[in-house]
């Protein structure tokens, strides 16, 4: 803004009247082309008659061209942006004005004898040539003062309609800091040629050397609907010639109305998952969310935040926000009145074990749908306390779940984990615990179904945020096995596809989310090292520190024998969770609310196993039992997990 400013200051004073200087530069290309038309017409050779003709017509042709100019926007606007539409403008207002002259030539509004009606012709073709040349003109010299004070050499990525406007916006827009050399891309027919004046120099395999050979310092990679693998791959070789990258944002993030220069940003991990946007039917969930209320556990966390905020964008009647981090509800408060003005948000402070509270919430509110995304998450902690993790993730749920159902609520949806899929940890059997229980509370007034899904990136306590901080310390960035693989979806997409299931089913299914390939924690982290600007290995250390207590090396997102079905959205697919008993359930509670007041950790582990014969407990677990009660529950598990396959298992 300075150096616009600047230069607006330093303009001559002759220029402030730009749009008299327009016209009359007009003026003079018009008369310009004409008296060319009538000389190329008569070979050069313009006699004393042909004159008087030429001074007699040129009044009424410079009325009527400037006229039709005027009526097409040809005499205001800068022709350092002039484009093609422009030029198509200019032969547009010239055919016009042609036909025009014709008709006053034709009805005798000067004298017809002696004059050439060929010059209409020729003076179409060269007003097209001098009006349009002199803008083209005008752009070429800017934007060849322009690159004179760019400072960073930048290759874009991408010759294609991305590519091509980046390009363009480049050598437009003096205040960029950026000078374009040219383009590459992996489409060889596109090798060589030129785009606004810019050749595309190779392949993105030639990134390297052309670093090296025009000094480039910046890369723009404009491939929107490019892989992660192949951004993977085009960072890489930035990082190998030590040049800054920056991606244009993706199809689905790109902004009606910004230029597309706007949306060039860092690369970020998400990025290179190469996660497709999510195809949603709004109709639907506009349907189920408008004007009702809704309320949301755990509110203030990553999923119950971002839950919270795209509800917002379906303008129910209010969003009960349940939450008993009151510092996290503050903030997440604060951020809704900011973007959700006309939203009525409720927040309350309170905990899910609190069933008094719930009862007060769901009289007060009358939620027609509930989320419930509050839940104890983090898997090694949960192994040291295993009565918090089952009181809360267990009768947590059943508190919500129970009270939902009495109060007739139409919808509760549960955030499950891939987890609770032969569960290694307390963590990932309590959740599936909880999947049995409102599957026991299922009621033809209330639906109750379960969304199952893995890792969302960059949610409290995941693995992005600590590889960040590691490398702002300067490192080790530490994973746990060079093996270990986990699912990853972004935090938007996943609830987004939350909310699509929430209009699936009847009730009594369990949703699980397609997570897309696995990924290794190993190439993680090398990835937010290099986005960092560092070497993996070398400028910051990776250091291996073996899996922690209840994980496992690879997550499951599904039984085998499970076999779910597809749904309507090809992101989601749905098994039915099975029957379960609501005394069943009662009894459950009453067995497991005894050895938590107990703290009996073998009683507890033995339940446990009963429940889900696939849980296998973790060797921390475990060594809270002693000897002989560790071996029994050894040999406990392996007894229930083979009835399981043989008979068959309630639980299950």
């Amino acid at each position: 803004m300075n150096a616009t400013f600047n230069r607006a200051r330093l303009m001559p004073p002759f220029l402030y009247h730009r749009k008299v200087l327009i016209v009359a530069f007009q003026g003079l290309l018009v008369m310009a082309t004409y008296y060319t038309a009538f000389v190329l017409r008569l070979d050069f050779s313009v006699d004393s008659r042909s004159r008087t003709v030429f001074f007699l017509s040129l009044p009424w042709v410079l009325a009527i061209k400037l006229a039709i100019f005027r009526s097409h926007g040809l005499l205001k606007g800068w022709w350092r942006y002039v484009g093609m539409s422009d030029l198509v403008d200019i032969a547009r207002a010239s055919l016009i004005s042609g036909m025009l002259i014709y008709a006053a030539l034709w009805i005798g509004l000067w004298p017809r004898p002696g004059y050439p009606r060929s010059v209409i012709l020729i003076d179409l073709v060269l007003t097209i040539l001098f009006i349009g040349g002199a803008r083209f003109v005008v752009r070429a010299r800017t934007e060849t003062l322009q690159t004179c004070v760019a400072q960073k050499e930048t290759l874009v990525v991408g010759a294609g309609v991305a590519g091509s406007t980046i390009m363009r916006e480049l050598k437009q827009n003096p205040d960029l800091d950026y000078k374009p050399i040219g383009f590459v891309d992996d489409d060889v027919t596109k090798l060589g040629i030129r785009i606004h004046g810019k050749r595309v120099l190779g392949t993105t395999n030639d990134i390297g050397a052309l670093a090296v050979e025009h000094g480039v310092k910046c890369v723009l990679i404009a491939i929107p609907s490019a892989e992660g693998k192949k951004i993977d791959e085009i960072i890489n070789k930035c990082s190998q010639s030590k040049v800054e990258f920056k991606i244009l944002n993706g199809v689905g993030k790109r902004i009606e109305g910004r230029s597309s220069i706007d949306q060039i940003r860092r690369v970020r991990l998400e990025d290179l998952l190469g996660r497709a946007p999510v195809r949603l039917d709004l109709g639907n969930i506009q349907k189920k969310l408008q004007n009702e209320s809704v309320l949301i556990t755990g509110a203030g966390g990553s999923i119950g935040s971002e839950l919270t905020r795209q509800v917002s964008q379906f303008r129910p009647g209010k969003v009960v926000l349940l939450e008993r981090s009151e510092n996290d509800l503050f903030r997440l408060c604060c951020e809704l009145r900011r973007n959700f003005p006309m939203v009525n948000h409720i927040p309350v402070v309170g905990d899910i074990l609190d069933v008094g509270l719930l009862r007060e919430v769901f009289a007060a509110h009358r939620p027609h749908s509930v989320f419930h995304a509050a839940a104890y998450k983090h898997v090694p902690m949960m192994e040291t306390n295993c009565f918090q993790a089952v009181t809360n993730n267990i009768f947590g749920t059943y508190n919500v779940a129970l009270v939902a159902r009495q109060f007739e609520v139409k919808d509760f949806v549960m955030i499950s984990t891939d987890k609770a899929v032969k569960p290694t940890n307390i963590m990932g059997v309590t959740k599936r615990i909880a999947e049995l229980i409102i599957l026991g509370l299922q009621h033809q007034r209330t639906r109750f179904v379960a969304v199952r899904f893995g890792n969302v990136l960059g949610s409290n306590g995941s693995v992005l945020p600590i590889f960040e901080e590691q490398i702002r310390n300067g490192g080790p960035v530490t994973v746990t096995h060079p093996e270990a693989k986990r699912y990853f979806m972004l935090i938007p997409e996943a609830v987004q596809l939350v909310l699509q299931a929430s209009t699936m089913g009847r009730g009594g299914e369990i949703f699980i989310l397609d997570m897309g390939e696995d990924v290794k924690i190993d190439d993680l982290a090398r990835n937010v090292i290099r986005l960092a600007g560092f070497e993996p290995g070398k400028e910051i250390k990776i250091v291996y520190t073996g899996l922690r207590p209840g994980e496992k090396l690879v997550e499951e997102l599904r039984l085998q024998a499970e076999g779910p079905a597809p749904t309507t959205h090809e992101k989601i697919r749905v098994l039915q969770g099975g029957k379960v008993d609501f005394l069943q359930v009662r009894g459950w509670l009453d067995e497991l609310s005894t050895l938590v007041e107990s703290r009996n950790v073998h009683g507890l582990v033995k339940t446990l196993i009963s429940l889900v014969p696939e849980y296998s407990p973790s060797e921390e677990i475990l060594a809270l039992c002693d000897v002989d009660r560790h071996d029994s529950i050894v040999r406990y598990r392996r007894d229930r997990a083979s009835l399981a396959v043989h008979f068959g298992d309630a639980a299950a």
